[in-house]
């Protein structure tokens, strides 16, 4: 007896009688279970034959009627050996060797890689195999309902002649000319689309990125060189239902994966190596994208590793299309800019964002959110938990002074961060803690950072908040106050502390704060002021149920700060 077991692409035999085996009881128990789903799968059923109910639930079923010509009108075809062993052929799967590609990565492939594409297409869709081998490629441009399946041992290898990638125009923009020069894969309006596999796309950025620094030294009256800008390695524009899985992008041109909105993006499980030095080598840019999901990643670049945007100032707004539900978990970011960014273009808005279980070693910043006056947008509902953070220059970044720009009346061109928490953070060797500086006219709102252990040169810097809580926080610093809070309001400072306390520096420094509570605090030994209260403005400052017998004082007033500005419980 011969069983077949169907995968969703191909066919597997598998031969009872050859089976490895001591005993027939050997035999029953250890694949007893599988044979009974098996067993009861093959007999016949009323509308035809196991493999019809089988493959009726697959993408892309072959007509079971038109290859089995036996099985009509709901009779069971015979069970004969050879019939069975036949392999299913299905219109779904298309290899780019039968398309005339030569895997030998000199051979331009890109005409055999589209016609193999459009033929899927065609059929409904479906599969197309690159199999192991170089496959030499300029832009590709995507169809709904395809899977790009590039298996191990194959490369995708982009061309480095320019020519390969000519300017398309995506119709995002509203107000200006977008066109923008094609990408190896490229996709616009689609739906149902993949690129999978544990293959490599090899974006071959060296001459893309030698071209950009020769016209960013250029003199006047030299020819630009690069008239559209660079390729990405992937660029989706308005699909729905995207999987980028397990895949191996390296050396892209300019930013790696850059969707731009759409819906419904899983990024998982893949590897991004760009080098150090390699200029806005972003990893992962969802752009104006809703309900998207990024897990399971390696991120080695020269940009950031993963940002959120949603369009940049005035047509951004216009746009109004924000990027929001997103879950970002279980990713290790080797050095790059940052490793979670928001903005700075994010004039539409980002909204309801978590990021967990991250590792970040050797960015410049674990978490930052940047923008400028001018960009307007809304970030909000942000939740940062779980990053173990080591060798990072700024681990925690939030600023609206991502660009010089001069002050201005609130408005439409005033960029907003509020309701953003920021917990579970274990952060080593870093120059510094934090620096988070809102607007004079605009301060950052209700920003919560909660259980975090951070040893680093300098502390925790924040400037312009109005609802600070700090909980649970331990700043272990080399030099100054652990904690530096200036020109915020509604501080609730609850079980901070420092285990390093400097006799010449206050663990806490406070100026021009308007109420703030702090309670459940502790001093260790050597600390000589716990809190240092300057300005003339500060006021509503409450002490109570803290531990600060060891400090030479609890606190001490500078900078015209007024005795009646405290009061200690």
């Amino acid at each position: 007896m011969k069983i077949v077991v169907v995968d969703l692409q191909l066919p597997i035999l598998l031969n009872w009688e050859k089976m490895p085996m001591k005993s027939g009881v050997t035999r029953g128990l250890r694949y007893g279970p599988i044979l009974s789903i098996l067993f009861a799968l093959c007999q016949p059923i009323a509308s035809g034959s196991t493999r019809q109910m089988f493959f009726s639930h697959l993408p892309c079923s072959p007509s079971v009627a038109s290859n089995h010509p036996e099985q009509t009108n709901g009779v069971s075809p015979s069970r004969d050996k050879d019939a069975v062993a036949q392999p299913q052929k299905t219109a779904c799967f298309f290899n780019v060797l039968d398309y005339g590609a030569v895997a030998d990565g000199k051979t331009l492939a890109t005409k055999a890689i589209q016609k193999a594409v459009d033929a899927c297409a065609a059929a409904g869709g479906g599969t197309i195999h690159f199999p192991a081998g170089k496959y030499l490629s300029g832009a590709i441009r995507l169809k709904s309902n395809i899977t790009l399946h590039i298996a191990e041992g194959a490369t995708l290898l982009a061309s480095t002649n320019f020519d390969d990638f000519p300017p398309i125009k995506p119709d995002w923009k509203i107000q200006s000319d977008d066109t923008i020069r094609s990408s190896l894969i490229t996709g616009l309006d689609l739906e149902n689309v993949a690129i999978t596999g544990r293959g490599t796309l090899n974006g071959q950025g060296q001459p893309w990125w030698q071209a950009l620094r020769q016209d960013s030294s250029r003199k006047k009256g030299e020819k630009q060189i690069l008239t559209y800008g660079r390729p990405r390695v992937i660029n989706l524009y308005r699909c729905r239902n995207v999987l980028i899985q397990a895949v191996t992008i390296v050396d892209s041109p300019s930013w790696t994966i850059h969707p731009v909105g759409c819906e419904n993006l899983v990024v998982d499980g893949i590897s991004i190596i760009n080098p150090e030095n390699s200029p806005n080598t972003d990893g992962v840019n969802p752009e104006s994208c809703r309900n998207v999901r990024i897990s399971n990643c390696f991120i080695d670049t020269g940009d950031d590793c993963i940002t959120l945007k949603s369009g940049r100032d005035e047509q951004g707004r216009a746009k109004a299309r924000p990027t929001e539900n997103v879950a970002i978990t279980n990713c290790v970011m080797y050095k790059g800019h940052g490793a979670i960014v928001i903005g700075s273009e994010m004039s539409a808005g980002v909204r309801n964002v978590t990021a967990s279980n991250i590792i970040c070693v050797g960015t410049d910043r674990a978490v930052r959110i940047k923008s400028t006056r001018g960009r307007g947008g809304v970030v909000e509902n942000i939740r940062l938990s779980n990053f173990v953070v080591e060798n990072v220059k700024e681990p925690i970044s939030i600023t609206a002074f991502y660009t010089k720009s001069d002050p201005e009346p609130v408005s439409a061109r005033t960029p907003v961060f509020r309701d953003i928490a920021i917990s579970h953070f274990t952060i080593k060797k870093s120059p510094c803690m934090a620096k988070i500086f809102g607007l004079p006219e605009m301060p950052v709102h209700r920003l919560t950072i909660a259980d975090i252990v951070a040893d680093t040169a300098a502390g925790f810097v924040c400037d312009s908040v109005a609802g600070l809580d700090l909980q649970n926080v331990q700043s272990n610093v080399d030099k100054g106050p652990a904690f530096d809070l200036r020109n915020c309001r509604n501080l609730e400072l609850s079980g901070i502390k420092t285990t390093k306390p400097h006799a010449g520096d206050p663990v806490v420094r406070l100026e021009n704060i308007e109420g703030a509570f702090i309670r459940g605090c502790s001093a260790f030994p050597g600390t000589g002021s716990f809190l240092e209260i300057a300005g003339e403005n500060t006021k509503g400052i409450v002490l109570i149920g803290n531990h600060l017998s060891v400090a030479q004082n609890s606190f001490v007033l500078k900078n015209g700060a007024q005795r009646e500005a405290v009061v200690e419980q």
